[in-house]
């Protein structure tokens, strides 16, 4: 029996090192973020692409098992200054047609909906996020959000929920926080993502937005990363493992 569940592991990691996700990354990071260490324990090839720093966009082929499209300080309103992101944007759309599991967190989320007809914008009353905050789960999202998930944000603005798009959870701040898009389509206001050496980073940089409405302070943060952080790394595991299918009979 060990021998047989031995040799399902080893043909569970040749076919995940056959397939690849595609993550876009929009600045530089501390390290590697949860996601990124996920994927590797799962055996799962990744290949980064930074369209900010002048690298192309790869061609969707059928070892492609899914696109990630993360966060960065650029803002979807300003598209003339980062006209990169118009070819994320149509990037994101031939992944949509194709269907294949498409991930947008926080600015790429701003971008998914951008593209299907959703304002995107600053808070109308100037408020901006930056801490944890409690998710509220809708009956669509049931089985993909835990209710009540406390998750980072750290964004001035936000999108409303595209049309045929199903709302998958709501937030205090800026009120929608998911969405779902046909079969394969998931954009997360929230980041799952981060690490402590990202937040880190995030005070450093950040750090001037403490203090605005609606931002919690550094020791809110860094207790709440302390209570919160090792769940929200765990939803975000299992749920990139049923996203993108892969195989979870690997020891993560």
């Amino acid at each position: 029996m060990a021998a047989r569940s031995k040799a399902i592991a080893k043909h569970a990691q040749r076919q995940n090192r056959l397939r690849q996700i595609i993550v876009i990354e929009h600045d530089e990071q501390a390290e590697p973020d949860n996601g990124l260490r996920h994927l590797a324990r799962r055996g799962i090839s990744v290949r980064l692409v930074r369209p900010y720093l002048g690298e192309d966009l790869p061609m969707l082929d059928d070892r492609v098992a899914g696109v990630i499209i993360k966060g960065g300080p650029q803002y979807v309103t300003d598209l003339k200054q980062f006209p990169y992101l118009r070819d994320e944007i149509s990037f994101a759309d031939r992944t949509m047609k194709r269907q294949i599991p498409l991930l947008g967190i926080c600015l790429g989320a701003q971008m998914i909906a951008h593209h299907l007809g959703a304002d995107v914008g600053f808070h109308p009353e100037g408020h901006v996020a930056f801490g944890y905050y409690p998710t509220v789960v809708t009956d669509a999202g049931a089985d993909i959000i835990p209710d009540g998930l406390m998750a980072l944000s750290g964004n001035a603005q936000g999108f409303d929920c595209p049309k045929n798009a199903e709302l998958l959870a709501t937030g205090p701040l800026f009120p929608n926080q998911a969405f779902r898009h046909g079969p394969s389509t998931i954009a997360l206001q929230f980041h799952p993502e981060v690490t402590r050496a990202i937040l880190d980073q995030w005070q450093r940089v950040l750090g001037g937005n403490v203090g605005k409405p609606g931002t919690h302070s550094f020791d809110e943060q860094d207790e709440a990363f302390r209570k919160h952080n090792h769940n929200l790394a765990l939803w975000y595991g299992d749920f990139l493992d049923r996203f993108f299918s892969m195989d979870v009979s690997l020891v993560a």
